[in-house]
């Protein structure tokens, strides 16, 4: 089985071999498209050749970049591979969402299955992806969820837009009151966003009486797991370990 997960600056390739997580590939999203379609279809050539193939020619995609869909299904086509977007209808027999099921992300059912299926019925799932996501999961139900702006696009813009700042790799300070304009950056978007993350975390656990496990996904999960409270589990390939279980089921049901 191939895992596809689309997102807004990477698409992330995997397979599914035996059970595992083999040969995962990030391409960047904002290619052109007819070079995207030969990267793309170069990499399930690739995949499809792999021993030990769970669910032989079937791909599994997780999408929130819709006008790439049909570029990637042709190719799977072409290639002979069925591809299934995943939509929440799909997903509502093995998880219960209390959310508006037409604007939830395919990213964030797929991190709740993973950790629901791995039996932690009550979380906080935090993905720092363009986005920086939070998806509460209280007795295995999804209930909701807050969406910030992603930490390197936040970055990123203040970059573009202040003239005098120029760009610098995000990562803990010592201090937080700098010296010089860099860890003045450093500073403000490590502490800054710690600190509002810890108080979400506060927040929705008081708001819901519960105490959740939380776990860190996406690049820059590792940068910030030392300070986040409760202590974190890291899973940087949560995404595509819910597609895994995803697809798993929903052909196992076919069957």
């Amino acid at each position: 089985m191939i895992l596809i997960d689309v997102g807004n600056t990477n698409i992330v390739f995997a397979v599914s071999a035996n059970n595992l997580l083999k040969k995962i590939k990030r391409i960047k999203t904002n290619e052109n498209k007819n070079k995207l379609k030969k990267i793309i279809n170069k990499i399930i050539i690739d995949f499809a050749a792999t021993n030990r193939l769970d669910n032989d020619n079937v791909a599994i995609i997780s999408s929130v970049v819709p006008n790439l869909n049909l570029l990637i299904k042709n190719v799977l086509k072409k290639n002979s591979i069925k591809g299934l977007i995943i939509r929440s209808t799909d997903i509502l027999p093995f998880l219960k969402i209390r959310y508006d099921l037409k604007e939830i992300g395919a990213d964030r059912i797929a991190n709740s299955i993973a950790i629901i299926k791995n039996k932690i019925s009550n979380s906080i799932v935090i993905d720092f992806g363009t986005a920086t996501t939070f998806e509460v999961i209280k007795n295995n139900i999804f209930l909701g969820g807050i969406i910030l702006p992603g930490i390197n696009l936040s970055k990123e813009t203040l970059i573009r837009e202040a003239s005098l700042l120029k760009n610098t790799k995000i990562s803990k300070t010592n201090k937080v009151v700098a010296n010089n304009t860099q860890k003045s950056i450093q500073s403000g978007f490590y502490w800054g966003y710690l600190l509002s993350i810890n108080g979400l975390i506060k927040k929705i656990s008081m708001e819901n009486k519960f105490k959740p496990k939380i776990i860190l996904t996406g690049g820059l999960a590792n940068i910030f797991k030392n300070d986040i409270k409760p202590q974190p589990l890291i899973r940087p390939n949560l995404t595509l370990e819910g597609l895994k279980i995803i697809g798993s089921i929903y052909y196992a049901k076919k069957k």
